[in-house]
């Protein structure tokens, strides 16, 4: 599996990788991998080109990949080009309220019922986005048992995740190394 850690450039911000890249395209000496977008975060990926070749993507801690990203290809004349594939994501919006003491009410249970499913959420104005991480059906189960789905619309999506938003859900562990404390460190 050949290594790619050296990155040329974005084709969409720079005019001469994009120059680039369509001559190594003409020349057959482009590799082309598609990504799903929350593995354009890690920063350590095992890759299959379109072509079938194994490649190990290296890249420095806290680096994320964007579409139109081009690496060299140390073994040839030659570059790979990075397509981030759109997520599916369940678009939920408020039902409209007419009361400001239900509609904090009912945020505060949907972050609950989110948060105990230990599912990413972002927000978009007045949407909450949740990526689609299981069987539609089985994630509209979980809502419609807490009686969310009275309180929201559900529709699905396929977009791009905020940006500022990747990291934005809280990370936490219901184990502990100290045996006294309970299951928040307490």
């Amino acid at each position: 599996m050949l290594r790619i850690h050296k990155r040329l450039g974005n084709m969409q911000t720079d005019p001469a990788i994009a120059e680039q890249v369509e001559r190594w395209r003409q020349a057959a000496r482009l590799e082309e991998v598609s990504l799903d977008e929350r593995d354009a975060h890690k920063s350590r990926l095992r890759v299959q080109t379109a072509s079938g070749r194994a490649l190990g993507l290296i890249l420095p801690r806290g680096t994320s990949l964007s579409e139109g990203d081009v690496f060299a290809l140390a073994d040839q004349d030659g570059g790979v080009l990075i397509h981030i594939s759109l997520q599916e994501v369940m678009v939920l919006t408020p039902s409209p309220e007419t009361d400001p003491a239900e509609q904090l009410r009912r945020a505060v249970r949907l972050g609950h019922v989110l948060g105990n499913q230990h599912w990413p959420v972002a927000f978009v104005g007045e949407q909450i986005l949740v990526p689609v991480s299981l069987d539609r059906a089985v994630m509209e189960t979980v809502l419609r048992t807490h009686r969310m789905t009275d309180c929201f619309r559900i529709r699905y999506e396929r977009r791009a995740w905020p940006r500022d938003q990747h990291d934005a859900s809280p990370r936490h562990s219901h184990e502990s190394s100290d045996e006294s404390s309970d299951e928040h460190g307490r």
